[in-house]
């Protein structure tokens, strides 16, 4: 007999086989018991989360001839044509094949025929947001007007391109990710009826793995499942999953810690080399430090020996370069930019006497040794002699007298699309000072600049020729760049907030700058939105 993937042959039968979606699955069942129906029904979530099963049961529920508390039965003609995929009156369609006008025209000559065993003929629809332009237009008024005997049920996992004109006509159901507890129940399930030998480990990192799709969990379960000679470890799911282990994952993040760039980007190297997936890995190192976040909130110790504001800094700065990640295609890229990015603010804004100083097999001798500071950063060694910019407070004053909430919108619109300049090397190092800084005011004057650190302000203050040069590129020319620490701006907004609000501001020319005195008592300047 031809075997058949674990995925196909626990797919779910009845509504309380669908894990993480309670409240959908109570709804769909009242629906259908207590005879609500609609015409059209539109799913949408992550992969993996049940959209298509849910579909699929409902579409069967709804034409079963013996339902149970809105249940399917299984036992009825329609229910057995169905399981069978015989049913001629459900209609299953991919619309990442089926994307185009004819395909849609060809429903809309269809749907006048009335069902050939079942009270309903049912259209699913899967990945419907890729239809194009004309096939939605076909399906608006078929969607809108359909017979009675006619329901349509639209699946997706990008919402976002679907015209909101088809989703007005559907009633929505939004599908989540599924709880590792969830996924624990559903994966245990199908271990004990397949009398599968597992390390406990091993489940556990098939279920980090699949963040929250549970077709993914599955499929790799059924991977190690045919992989493993005998019982599956963690080792088998970290090799197929394209992950790395945890002694990796460890040593990664203390080479981070101590600022070990030479290590960073031979470990990146190696990820590409072998083909793992930057966003697999990446994913477990940002798991693994909230583990030990935890840890360290419980006992006041974790196996990283470093403490909780630390690690926070780690989890949060590793979660853009993810974000990142997960919206471009070259991803080694993005990795290794951020990741230099990260130690530039790692070495300056987070104490050393957090480390683990029994820990030193990775940190460079010149660390170790205070006497040798030749390529150590000044502002390390001595705070009290860091540098900082005070901004020119006559164009700052100027820039928000004459500033544009919705100039602001569009400068920030425009603002994502500089992380598409990284792939030119000219640009890196500029690109990645501004990924970290936010426009905060714009005017014809200029614009103001929010920066992470002092550090950041610094570096754009040095290289304002190149910073005008990408904002040209995006936006439009702007001859004043004026920098800001985030601590500043954030300190002082309440206070330029009250004076815009009493309207005590005026434009101050450059012939009569010694009115800049009516902004001595305010130490920074704040953004122009209104809260």
């Amino acid at each position: 007999m031809q075997y058949q993937t674990l995925y196909r042959k626990y797919r779910p039968k009845k509504f309380e086989q669908i894990y993480g979606q309670k409240n959908i699955v109570k709804t769909l069942l009242n629906i259908i018991k207590n005879n609500k129906l609609t015409h059209a029904y539109l799913f949408t979530g992550p992969r993996g989360t049940g959209k298509t099963s849910s579909a699929k049961l409902f579409a069967k529920a709804v034409n079963c001839q013996n339902n149970i508390n809105g249940d399917a039965c299984n036992e009825c003609d329609n229910c057995l044509s169905f399981n069978s995929n015989s049913n001629p009156d459900i209609i299953e369609i991919d619309a990442a094949s089926n994307n185009g006008v004819d395909e849609i025209r060809e429903i809309k000559n269809n749907v006048n025929l009335v069902p050939s065993m079942s009270k309903y003929k049912i259209y699913i629809i899967d990945e419907v947001h890729m239809l194009s332009i004309g096939a939605f237009n076909a399906l608006l008024k078929t969607l809108e007007e359909p017979p009675e005997y006619v329901i349509f049920i639209l699946a997706t996992t990008e919402p976002q391109k679907i015209p909101a004109t088809i989703i007005s006509r559907c009633q929505r159901f939004d599908f989540k990710l599924i709880s590792d507890s969830e996924m624990k129940n559903c994966l245990s399930n199908i271990i004990n009826q397949e009398k599968i030998d597992i390390e406990d480990d091993a489940l556990l990192e098939i279920i980090n793995n699949s963040r929250g799709g549970m077709r993914d969990a599955v499929g790799l379960l059924d991977q190690a499942f045919a992989f493993s000679d005998g019982k599956i470890t963690k080792s088998d799911i970290e090799n197929l999953s394209g992950n790395i282990s945890d002694e990796e994952t460890n040593k990664f993040i203390m080479n981070i810690v101590n600022n070990r760039l030479d290590f960073i980007l031979q470990f990146s190297e190696k990820i590409y080399s072998d083909g793992k997936d930057y966003e697999v890995v990446l994913n477990k190192i940002i798991n693994i430090l909230r583990e030990n976040l935890i840890d360290y909130k419980i006992k006041q110790n974790c196996n990283l020996k470093i403490n909780d504001t630390k690690l926070i800094f780690l989890i949060d700065e590793l979660e853009k370069i993810y974000e990142k990640i997960m919206t471009f295609s070259n991803k080694k890229l993005i990795f290794d930019v951020g990741l230099i990015e990260l130690l530039n603010l790692n070495i300056s804004n987070v104490p050393r006497e957090t480390l683990n100083k029994n820990n030193t097999n990775d940190v460079p001798r010149e660390t170790l040794n205070k006497s040798n500071t030749n390529d150590v950063p000044r502002e390390t060694l001595n705070q009290n002699n860091k540098k900082t910019y005070v901004p020119d407070k006559v164009k700052i004053n100027n820039i928000l007298v004459l500033a544009s909430k919705n100039e602001l919108m569009k400068l920030k619109e425009s603002w994502k699309k500089i992380k598409e300049l990284l792939i030119y090397e000219e640009n890196k190092m500029i690109v990645g000072l501004l990924i970290k800084s936010i426009p905060v005011a714009v005017s014809k004057e200029g614009v103001i600049l929010e920066c992470e650190t002092e550090q950041t302000v610094e570096r754009i203050n040095n290289n304002l020729d190149g910073v005008k040069q990408i904002i040209e590129k995006i936006y439009n020319k702007l001859d004043n760049i004026i920098c800001v620490s985030k601590t500043f701006w954030t300190e002082n907004r309440p206070i330029y907030v009250e004076k815009m609000k009493n309207k005590t501001m005026k434009y101050i020319s450059e012939e009569n700058n010694n009115e800049c005195n009516i902004l001595n008592e305010f130490k920074e300047f704040v953004e122009m939105e209104e809260k």
